[in-house]
């Protein structure tokens, strides 16, 4: 059973098939591309589902992220913005021309993001380049920090 904020709406999808999305449990073991885009495939379902306790699951403790308009979040910030408060609510996100470092402990992705929103009252369709930094904890990825911009 999962938490959820706030409704499901049958409209809304995330960008990866049913088959390849992920549950908080990407094994560092997978070939750490892979286990990485199936951190990113579960966290773009837990925002378009708005289950806090899934985003929760994928994000390291000490998480920290700045949006694209230059915001800092923690990680309970980041959850109640996107997910519980009902500012922003994504309809979709999608992630392409994702490339995957690994390092000793650590990757570093690179993708781009194209999501579906809404928030301040109107629907945004917008597309952005992020870099994601995913910690090995304990045999699991998780999202550690990430900046997002807008692409030019």
């Amino acid at each position: 059973m999962h938490a959820t904020c706030g409704r499901t709406r049958p409209t809304r999808r995330s960008s990866m098939s049913a088959s390849s999305r992920a549950t908080s449990n990407a094994r560092s073991s997978a070939m750490p591309a892979d286990a990485i885009r199936q951190v990113l495939a579960a966290k773009a379902d837990a925002m378009v589902r708005r289950s806090a306790e899934t985003l929760t699951a994928l994000l390291h403790d000490d998480f920290i992220y700045v949006n694209a308009g230059g915001t800092r979040f923690d990680k309970l910030g980041y959850i109640e913005t996107y997910c519980t408060s009902g500012k922003v609510v994504f309809h979709e996100q999608e992630i392409d021309d994702l490339l995957v470092g690994e390092f000793p402990g650590f990757a570093v992705a690179t993708l781009t993001v194209r999501d579906r929103f809404n928030a301040g009252g109107r629907e945004v369709l917008a597309t952005y380049r992020s870099l994601c930094v995913f910690t090995d904890a304990n045999g699991k990825w998780l999202w550690a920090a990430g900046q997002t911009m807008p692409t030019s």
